[in-house]
């Protein structure tokens, strides 16, 4: 929880996150934990500096099903990446191999929703319009 006071801060970091639909329909947790999700995720989608995505589930195709990722940039403008699976985890340096990702993760943010229809998809869970 401290971790995430960071994007509260007066000059919060730029990040950005797409995330599958099925993260939001499943009901992890038991109703009350479900709700909670959905509304910090709502609440976090108006912050400052932060955007979220949700990627249909209804794609057949996109830039990511070789597995999730992770892209980073220091504070001195390098670009790392990160990627774990059940068996390990790996951290990218090589540039090449982050402009890989970066160009998939550009790809990524034209197939999931745009930030609105996100905002809207997770207004609609929660009854809220």
């Amino acid at each position: 929880m401290e971790r995430q006071e960071i994007l509260r801060r007066k000059l919060p970091p730029t990040t950005s996150f797409i995330i599958s639909e099925g993260v939001v329909l499943a009901p992890l947790g038991g109703a009350v934990v479900y709700e909670e999700t959905l509304r910090h995720l709502r609440a976090c989608a108006d912050l400052p500096g932060f955007t979220l995505q949700v990627m249909p589930l209804a794609r057949t195709n996109h830039a990511a099903l070789d597995g999730p990722f992770i892209l980073v940039e220091t504070p001195d403008y390098q670009r790392i990446a990160y990627t774990e699976t059940q068996r390990g985890s790996q951290l990218i340096s090589d540039p090449n191999e982050v402009s890989i990702l970066a160009q998939k993760y550009a790809m990524l943010r034209t197939q999931a929703l745009n930030t609105e229809d996100t905002k809207g998809l997770l207004n609609l869970l929660l009854g809220e319009q």
